[in-house]
């Protein structure tokens, strides 16, 4: 059986997102770099002899504890150009305590026991410790946090409250959304398999191995990698279009896309997907997931309904302009993820899209091509454009082999 071109070029976009998912993803080195900051951390504590820090326990939430953190966008502006981290600093002996205490002695502390190089950053429920002389720089946001009263659960089990520098005290449940987001990646996509069948018309299609198999992935399910690719999606697009301030934060795209997910998993049972139409479908789903009530937007912890992701959505000022911002987003982000099941005239006109809307070079796209069949449809071309056809245009002078040639792009530095 000898599958379409059609086939083929879903394949081939289906194996550069997962790629592309593992291109932005921090390698194990970073992941050892940022861990041996962490425990520093528990080191500045442990000096201080203020009674509302003893015994405190410290524990990453955020994208780091759920396996999402992907690298900074390449010259990016500020916030947007350094690693973000989390961390959690449960405090037992807070009860009782004022919301601008806790945040002045731990402000106060990791000033008196840092040794970086900027200044500790006070944020609305915490504090930012930056680590600018790394390759690439990373900060950890450290957030105080003490169990919701009547609660016996320790060491940040359960349901807590963090902070505000304006509100007082506000709910936050981050160990039992972390569970949750855990327990929806361990439920499996339904998968159909792409039949890679030699092409009776393929010069080399005899000695072309298939593709890996998704699970052959290191570290990825469908729902990590579009996690993963909506958030470089989302960086790229605040940058693009000047709404850095307004992006969709993290934690409404990693819930959206989690309950997008779930309905995919449990209609895939009688309808088997592959990969991408499995991602596809998460990013087409995820607005859906959005509760408009009384009060206003909602996007909750699920686990914890006073904690709502969505609150700067709900501000007088300019609470439009973070629901306007998600809807734009979300907008360019469904058409960009399917981008390489377009058809573009020129390789050059395909990689300038790519660029814009993930930030991947060429010579990505050119590794990717060099991995797939050369008898598949390369992504973003027409259908039939495979290295085979370049091969032979630029053999014999057809029009295959002139600029839109993907072997003719010139190198440009890899991001990250």
């Amino acid at each position: 059986m000898v599958i379409s071109n059609e086939q083929t070029k879903h394949g081939s976009w289906e194996h550069f997102l997962l790629r592309a998912a593992q291109e932005i993803s921090l390698s194990e080195a970073q992941y050892d770099k940022i861990s041996g900051r962490y425990s520093q951390l528990e080191d500045i504590l442990s000096a201080s002899d203020n009674p509302l820090l003893a015994e405190a326990h410290i524990f990453v939430q955020g994208s780091m504890g759920l396996k999402t953190t992907i690298k900074p966008v390449s010259e990016a502006p500020e916030d947007l150009d350094t690693i973000d981290a989390d961390a959690i600093v449960w405090l037992p002996h807070a009860q009782g305590a004022e919301a601008h205490e806790v945040l002045e002695a731990i402000e106060q502390r990791f000033k008196d026991g840092s040794r970086v190089q900027e200044e500790i950053k006070p944020l609305r429920r915490g504090i930012r410790i930056v680590y600018a002389d790394e390759n690439p720089g990373f900060h950890i946001d450290v957030t105080p946090a003490r169990a919701i009263n009547g609660s016996a659960e320790e060491k940040g089990e359960g349901k807590l409250e963090v902070p505000d520098r304006e509100m007082g005290w506000k709910a936050s449940s981050p160990i039992p959304y972390s569970n949750w987001l855990q327990a929806a990646s361990e439920q499996e996509v339904t998968l159909e398999s792409l039949v890679v069948a030699k092409s009776e018309h393929s010069i080399d299609a005899a000695t072309q191995d298939p593709l890996p198999d998704y699970k052959d992935y290191l570290d990825q399910d469908p729902l990590r990698a579009s996690i993963k690719l909506l958030k470089r999606h989302r960086d790229e697009w605040a940058i693009r279009t000047n709404n850095a301030d307004h992006r969709p934060i993290s934690a409404v795209i990693t819930t959206l896309a989690t309950h997008a997910y779930l309905e995919v998993v449990e209609e895939s049972k009688s309808k088997p997907l592959r990969p991408l139409d499995a991602i596809l479908e998460i990013v087409r789903r995820m607005p859906r997931h959005v509760d408009y009530t009384e009060s206003g937007c909602q996007v909750c912890n699920p686990e914890d309904k006073g904690e709502n992701f969505a609150e700067k959505w709900n501000r007088p000022r300019d609470g439009e302009r973070y629901r306007e911002a998600f809807h734009d987003w979300h907008a360019s982000a469904s058409s960009s993820i399917s981008l390489g099941l377009e058809s573009f005239e020129t390789a050059d006109s395909f990689a300038k899209a790519v660029k814009e809307r993930f930030g991947m070079g060429p010579t990505f796209i050119t590794e990717v091509n060099n991995e797939i069949p050369a008898h598949w449809t390369m992504p973003g071309r027409p259908e039939g454009i495979t290295r085979n056809s370049v091969s032979m245009g630029a053999l014999f002078g057809g029009a295959s082999g002139d600029e839109s040639s993907q072997a003719e792009l010139k190198p440009v530095e890899r991001l990250g």
